[in-house]
């Protein structure tokens, strides 16, 4: 089952880890580790759509419904919030909401956000709020975006590491959902490719 808490960035947890599983294909890790210690998970996928339906996918509340979460509500703007739950019995400003502040944003291709708070579960979910979650777009074309999801300051110790653990798979199951949420389906009777 997948769940995610983004995100996404924005999401929502599982109450026991998975194990740990393959990353799936066309995800690329640019993780890495800064001169202070600290990690930057860094996770991207090249998605053949324009930037606007992943804009829509982080930010415009009924797709994030049709698609992702039965419950959001986003106040997009500087300061803002997201709020989002996979519980369809959950509530507004209840204990099964994943809620965000949104740090800065730039239409289209920037979002910037910081834990509120989370849903009983998370591992190491008092360290969630120190971690800033970076989403770009990044259009290679009219047709082709560059969508990434970064993570910075992630500490060390086990702690951080379950928390690293957890959102480096779900990061990447999560932008393989969008690759195929925003992707095109082939036309019904299309010839498959020469193989």
């Amino acid at each position: 089952m997948r769940e995610h808490l983004i995100w996404p960035a924005l999401a929502v947890l599982a109450l026991a880890s998975p194990a740990p599983a393959a990353e799936p294909p066309h995800v690329k890790d640019s993780s890495f580790v800064e001169p202070n210690g600290e990690r930057v998970l860094q996770e991207s996928i090249v998605v053949e759509a324009p930037a606007a339906c992943a804009w829509k996918a982080f930010t415009d509340e009924a797709t994030i419904r049709a698609w992702n979460a039965p419950l959001v509500h986003i106040d997009l703007r500087n300061g803002g919030t997201i709020e989002e739950s996979y519980d369809a019995k959950a509530v507004l400003g209840g204990p099964q909401t994943i809620r965000h502040r949104i740090i800065t944003y730039l239409p289209g291709r920037l979002l910037v956000l910081r834990n509120i708070s989370a849903p009983p579960g998370l591992p190491g979910a008092d360290l969630y709020p120190t971690i800033i979650q970076i989403i770009t777009l990044d259009p290679l074309s009219d047709s082709q975006t560059l969508v990434t999801l970064s993570g910075a300051g992630y500490g060390t110790g086990d702690r951080y590491d379950k928390l690293y653990g957890f959102f480096r798979q779900d990061n990447a199951e999560y932008l393989a959902s969008l690759k195929t949420l925003c992707e095109p389906a082939p036309a019904v009777g299309a010839a498959a490719p020469p193989g």
